[in-house]
């Protein structure tokens, strides 16, 4: 269980784009390289040479201490100063104090371990006081020999040139994968993006395949896709607009004919059932027609549902607007289609029930349209069903309102290629509430 929760909190952190995946791949081991080079090779290098560097200062005190009586100070002090850039100075009748202070860094510790093999007597080595020297103390009869030595000659100081230039070069690495990098994913984003478009009714204009062979092939094949599903569209809408082309001639001829005739309740029954083929036939084509040739602008939902609610001539129907932000809220959209989008909801919402709510509201980035009514609703189970083509769900809904069952399949279709989300729920005025969401 914790193996799972911390597998599913480490794929949270990563990120989810290629491109970004993919630098990941190129700078972790770099790092991991960089990280082992530096403890493996720099730190156990790092740490020989100073050995050997103050193993060498060592001898040199040894040495020094030793000869001084017998050549005297003051040449000890020249030759010092001559070959190896150190300065020495006697203090007559000094002692060292008896708790000496332990080494605290690479450099006492060192060179205090190298005093400590080829001298027995007491010394004190201090590395910390000054930046650019070490002072070392040895106790003699009479005295103290002080020493005072430049850092470099104990401590490999060069070492941090290894580490600028290893980071250099994984720094033009880097960039240089990362420039070839971006030239190899830039080809996948743009057949993502065309995909994309092409999902929510727009045609990305001067799609190419281009990059790496794979890449190409999947951009033949989806601009061969897309080709297929175009023709497809194009081929239904001629066949149903022929269809409907032929049907309205014999059935406005039925209707003129029967509107010549009596008044009597059979005529007035035939002439209903015409108008209603009428609008059916309508909404067939109009579930059939290609709304992706209409280009998308910015449009004011709030005026729109203004003036849907206003044209709606519905009697004993009360229908409430309520809009949480008094500024416009525009969305860029096929405006024909979004008004028939939402005059489909809200006519079948006025259908079943007298008590209607529709609501605007922007939070942040999303745009939220809801409609709900007072009517019978629709069962959880048969959401899905509710919104297929030419469905009618009488078992839970008025069997003498006449439809075609296409009112929510439009909506869907045309909430789905404006990228949105059709959602539907039970209403808390009983009856079946619709939400539109949108991505603004």
């Amino acid at each position: 269980m914790f193996f799972k929760e911390s597998s599913k909190k480490f794929k949270d952190i990563l990120p989810k784009g290629l491109y970004s995946r993919s630098l990941l791949i190129i700078i972790v081991p770099v790092v991991v390289l960089q990280g082992i080079l530096t403890f493996v090779f720099l730190d156990r290098h790092w740490q020989l040479v100073t050995r050997k560097l103050s193993s060498a200062v060592a001898s040199e005190i040894a040495t020094f201490v030793d000869v001084a009586p017998s050549l005297g100070l003051n040449k000890v002090v020249e030759l010092s100063k001559k070959f190896y850039d150190a300065d020495v100075n006697y203090i007559p009748n000094q002692k060292l104090i008896n708790n000496i202070p332990k080494p605290i860094n690479l450099v006492e510790n060192t060179l205090s371990k190298e005093l400590s093999k080829i001298m027995t007597d007491n010394f004190w080595v201090d590395a910390h006081t000054y930046e650019k020297r070490v002072i070392v103390q040895i106790e003699k009869e009479g005295g103290i020999y002080e020493f005072t030595i430049p850092r470099r000659n104990v401590y490999a100081t060069n070492s941090h040139i290894f580490l600028v230039w290893m980071v250099i070069s994984s720094l033009l690495l880097v960039s240089v994968a990362v420039i070839f990098m971006r030239q190899q994913i830039k080809p996948i984003e743009k057949l993502s993006k065309a995909a994309q478009q092409f999902g929510l009714g727009k045609k990305m204009e001067n799609f190419k395949p281009s990059g790496a062979t794979e890449v190409r092939r999947a951009a033949e094949a989806y601009l061969k896709m897309q080709e297929r599903i175009e023709r497809f569209i194009e081929q239904r809408t001629l066949m149903l607009a022929g269809v409907s082309h032929d049907l309205r001639t014999p059935l406005t001829r039925l209707k003129l004919q029967l509107e010549m005739l009596s008044d009597d309740k059979t005529n007035i029954e035939l002439l209903s059932d015409v108008n209603e083929m009428q609008k059916m036939l309508e909404n067939y084509l109009d579930f059939a027609e290609d709304v992706t040739r209409e280009k998308a602008i910015k449009t004011d939902l709030k005026q729109m549902i203004k003036e849907i609610i206003n044209s709606e001539s519905i009697e004993n129907k009360v229908i409430e607007f309520n809009v949480k932000n008094d500024k416009p809220i525009f969305f860029e959209c096929r405006a024909i289609a979004m008004k028939r989008c939402i005059t489909n909801l809200l006519n079948n919402a006025c259908s079943y029930g007298d008590d209607i709510r529709v609501a605007l509201e922007k939070k942040r980035d999303v745009i939220d349209i809801s409609i709900e009514d007072n009517g019978p609703g629709i069962d959880k189970t048969d959401y899905d069903k509710a919104i297929k083509p030419f469905i009618r769900l009488d078992s839970s809904r008025n069997q003498n309102i006449p439809g075609s069952g296409l009112g929510l399949s439009i909506s869907q279709d045309i909430t789905s290629n404006h990228g949105g989300k059709l959602i539907m729920s039970r209403s808390n005025l009983g009856g079946l509430k619709v939400q539109l969401k949108f991505s603004s």
